[in-house]
């Protein structure tokens, strides 16, 4: 008997709230540009179907400001020393053994450290780094041997 009154309850809760329908969904910081894109074409369908699309504008308005903000910001590249100490503590480079290590998994440990890895090309900057790095050699494309003794 309980749950029909919860039903009840909930039904003339939706009643009263005019049928507006609440979507909660976080903004994924890292890839802004996808974001954009899915906010613009989900916008997009609701024109298609004549909904409301001020809060979607809103939306992808704030999303192209913080666009905006990152590109107008000048992109200075972490230091080549700090990213060499960074990369010679990561555990494979500590004790090296018979298997490659592979370029993203530098990558994912430089941003585990702090590193601020969203630059464009920052993989080609830090594959420069890590051949320039006398006991390290590539094997293929994104893969690392360390030759430490």
């Amino acid at each position: 008997m309980e749950y029909n009154g919860i039903q009840e309850k909930a039904m003339e809760d939706t009643q009263k709230q005019n049928n507006d329908v609440v979507l909660r969904i976080p903004l994924d910081n890292d890839n802004l540009r996808e974001e954009l894109s899915f906010y613009t074409q989900l916008t997009d369908i609701f024109r298609e179907y004549e909904k409301d699309t001020g809060e979607l504008d809103f939306i992808t308005s704030h999303i192209q400001s913080q666009i905006d903000r990152f590109s107008s910001e000048i992109a200075s590249l972490p230091d080549k020393k700090q990213i060499e100490n960074i990369i010679r503590n990561h555990p494979y480079f500590r004790n090296p053994c018979d298997y490659p290590i592979r370029l993203l998994t530098v990558l994912k440990y430089l941003k585990k450290m702090g590193i601020n890895v969203s630059y464009t090309d920052i993989d080609v900057y830090v594959d420069s780094i890590m051949s320039g790095m006398d006991e390290v050699r590539k094997v293929g494309r994104g893969l690392y041997m360390c030759s430490r003794n």
